[in-house]
């Protein structure tokens, strides 16, 4: 897997949760005995260490080497903030930024990154195969509250996770996830150390889902997140519908990672093996919450 390429984000801050989503992230990935991930491959940025200046860089190292390879999968994964903030030249239209370590929104433009800058660096990576998880919604969506307060947060900053997902063009070999709708927040259930998306992630990264596959795909992923999510949180009263992007010719054979838990089948038993890639690509296509 010396082609896999990861760069893993986690804010922290006043949101010492996105941080920890992060690291678990990161720890599962570059297991040699899970994920697979070289570590010299993986960019890892939390807390003081998720600048706007190190993202950039980070994204630029990934630009560099997978440029001279001629096939390369890449994830990036961001948890924090998503903000949709009026522009300074037009109060009528809103920019839309990723809050990074040290935001200020005073000085947005050097302290936070543009969706616009995100997604130009997103369209010069050179991989096969592209996946990006943004486990972000409003301010304070993520702080560690008891769910049931959650109808009483007050949404400071307009936001849309729908906005950047709009900028990066999606297609063939390129998936995009948000953790929630606009005006929906990505929550932690109680008892979970994990926001409920990179918990879900976490899961089917593991091999949770398809224990017989040496290989985790990325067909596996959108329909446990799609399918998972909105269902884990209905009996806390509340709605999370994750947001993925139209997907063009998306192959069963797209892996994110090695199955730590691959169990192979005896081989008098292969010919029972239920292959579930139709139906589950299916489901995905008749999922409504897409771009």
């Amino acid at each position: 897997m010396e082609n896999f390429f990861a760069l893993i984000i986690g804010v922290g801050g006043d949101l010492a949760a996105t941080a920890e989503d992060a690291t678990a992230i990161k720890t599962l990935l570059c297991d040699p005995e899970k994920g697979g991930y070289p570590p010299e491959n993986i960019e890892f940025l939390v807390n003081e260490d998720s600048t706007k200046l190190k993202v950039l860089d980070s994204l630029e190292n990934i630009i560099s080497k997978t440029s001279k390879l001629e096939k390369a999968t890449v994830m990036v994964y961001y948890s924090g903030h998503g903000l949709q903030i009026p522009n300074d030249s037009d109060p009528d239209k809103l920019d839309y930024y990723l809050k990074t370590s040290g935001a200020d929104k005073a000085n947005k433009e050097e302290t936070m990154l543009n969706g616009d800058l995100f997604s130009e660096k997103i369209e010069k990576i050179k991989a096969d195969k592209l996946l990006i998880l943004l486990d972000c919604c409003h301010a304070d969506g993520m702080k560690r509250k008891n769910i049931s307060e959650l109808e009483d947060l007050v949404i400071e900053d307009k936001s849309s996770n729908r906005a950047l997902l709009e900028k990066l063009n999606s297609g063939e070999g390129k998936v995009f996830i948000s953790a929630c709708d606009d005006n929906e927040e990505s929550v932690i259930l109680p008892g979970s150390k994990n926001s409920l998306f990179t918990k879900v992630c976490l899961e089917v990264f593991d091999g949770k889902l398809s224990p017989a596959d040496e290989f985790v795909s990325v067909v596996d992923l959108m329909y446990y997140v799609i399918k998972e999510i909105p269902k884990r949180v209905l009996p806390f009263h509340h709605i999370q519908r994750p947001i993925i992007t139209e997907v063009q010719h998306l192959s069963p054979d797209y892996f994110i990672c090695r199955n730590g838990n691959y169990k192979p089948l005896r081989n008098d038993l292969e010919d029972f093996m239920i292959d579930d890639s139709v139906e589950r690509l299916d489901f995905i296509k008749n999922y409504s919450n897409k771009i």
